[in-house]
């Protein structure tokens, strides 16, 4: 949606894979925004959780972020990274430890990386969204969900289109904005 809106063009990579991240960014040439919108969980309790997912979980949902951060970092140009997550490290939710934690980490790493590359001109924040009607959403129970609509300010869900309305903006309008977390989330 937001490639074809905007002009731009989406393309799949293996996030898992670091050496695949770096080749699909070179791949691509001069980019003057990244949003890094990817993210794996499975529903598990800490005491199930393996090396494995617990590794595969990082990969894709922070070492491939690292990746990109460091790509911008090389090229010395202007560019606008916005991160895409589901926790906005204020809030106490029942998530996957292995998810939280990487979600937590995505925060972190904007705000250190946004002090190295700002003066370069590299603007990096957080979009952490609250329960969406599609999405990573979708594998919520019913009763989580009800629970989320009766806790947030709207009393609804949000819509795809809602989070891209302000990933958009932070990527293609924010000028001041840098190292922020950016809870889009109905007032949970």
């Amino acid at each position: 949606m937001l490639a074809t809106e905007y002009g731009h063009r989406a393309v799949q990579v293996d996030l898992a894979d670091a050496a695949a991240t770096r080749a699909c960014l070179d791949a691509l040439g001069a980019i003057d925004v990244v949003i890094h919108a990817a993210a794996v969980t499975a529903a598990t309790g800490i005491a199930e959780v393996t090396h494995e997912t617990w590794r595969d979980t990082m990969a894709i949902n922070v070492e491939s972020a690292f990746v990109a951060c460091q790509w911008v970092a090389t090229r010395g140009t202007p560019c606008d990274i916005v991160f895409v997550t589901g926790l906005d490290r204020t809030q106490s939710l029942p998530l996957p430890p292995h998810f939280a934690a990487t979600q937590g980490a995505l925060g972190a790493l904007a705000m250190s990386a946004a002090h190295e590359l700002g003066p370069k001109g590299v603007r990096i924040n957080v979009v952490a969204l609250g329960v969406l009607s599609s999405g990573l959403s979708e594998g919520l129970s019913a009763a989580r969900r009800k629970d989320y609509e009766t806790f947030s300010a709207l009393r609804r869900v949000g819509t795809p289109d809602e989070a891209a309305r302000v990933i958009a903006w932070l990527a293609l309008d924010n000028t001041f904005i840098q190292g922020k977390v950016i809870s889009v989330n109905g007032g949970i």
